[in-house]
């Protein structure tokens, strides 16, 4: 029992070593297209801002040969099993060669469909025009704000601090608005008052004293007016529409198997 333990063992060891040292011949051989090198030549080209010398495109291809070499000794090694990061980037690579499929341009029909049921997201928001005074939370901001429109008041020329966003905002949208000052400056927006400097308004930065000049009331766009932007929208709807409907496809093929704990009813 003892030898052919052994003899089994001896067996196994010597097949590792055929396939360690035993490759297929065409394993060994590397073969970079013309196409691949004038683009890894371009590439270099347009990253360094110069044609490459004979030298450089020696050295181009060198580490294209050095990066399919260990690539493959990456692979004889099985160090992509159980590698997350490298499944993932398959999978994407994958996900990426599908959404490619070729899509039908859309008939007018469509696009008006798709444009109806997706209005929501091509409406122009209202928009404001305002001019302020910013003064800093950390150099009593408040007092001096108030300040500020009393001197406004009298013909007086107020002192404020720096904004490093500027004090002038063109027909900007409450999301924009809301996202450069926070939301609490916002509230000067719900019942605006025109043409008459307001405040203290505070903001994320400190306090502000505001000036609203004009607003534009949102509207909704007619198809030709966003066209360009809605034909963009289908495509990658359709895009995702394809590769899911490729996903159900494929998952006919697997049986997932799991532990059951891990299964959450819905």
């Amino acid at each position: 029992m003892k030898k052919l333990l052994i003899f089994f063992i001896v067996g196994i060891f010597i097949i590792l070593l055929d396939f360690v040292f035993n490759y297929d011949e065409d394993e060994l051989n590397i073969f970079i297209s013309d196409q691949e090198i004038e683009s890894l030549i371009y590439a270099w080209q347009l990253q360094v801002g110069r044609a490459p010398e004979p030298e450089d495109i020696q050295n181009i291809i060198s580490d294209v040969v050095k990066e399919e070499i260990l690539y493959r000794e990456a692979l004889r090694l099985n160090l992509d099993l159980e590698d997350r990061i490298i499944k993932r980037r398959m999978a994407q690579k994958v996900s990426f060669l599908r959404e490619e499929t070729s899509i039908a341009p859309p008939q007018l029909s469509e696009l008006e469909e798709f444009f109806e049921k997706n209005i929501e997201s091509y409406i122009f928001p209202e928009r404001f025009t305002f001019t302020h005074l910013y003064f800093s939370a950390e150099k009593n901001g408040r007092q001096r704000a108030k300040e500020a429109i009393d001197n406004i008041a009298v013909n007086e020329s107020p002192g404020s601090d720096p904004f490093m966003l500027g004090k002038n905002f063109v027909e900007k949208s409450r999301e924009e608005i809301q996202r450069d000052f926070g939301k609490k400056f916002t509230e000067i927006l719900i019942k605006p008052v025109f043409g008459s400097w307001v405040g203290p308004i505070e903001s994320a930065y400190g306090f502000h004293i505001v000036k609203i000049l004009k607003k534009v009331d949102s509207f909704k766009p007619s198809l030709n007016q966003v066209r360009e932007k809605v034909e963009v929208d289908y495509y990658l709807e359709e895009k995702q529409k394809s590769l899911d409907s490729y996903l159900i496809e494929l998952k006919d093929k697997y049986q997932v198997i799991i532990n059951p704990k891990y299964l959450f009813n819905e």
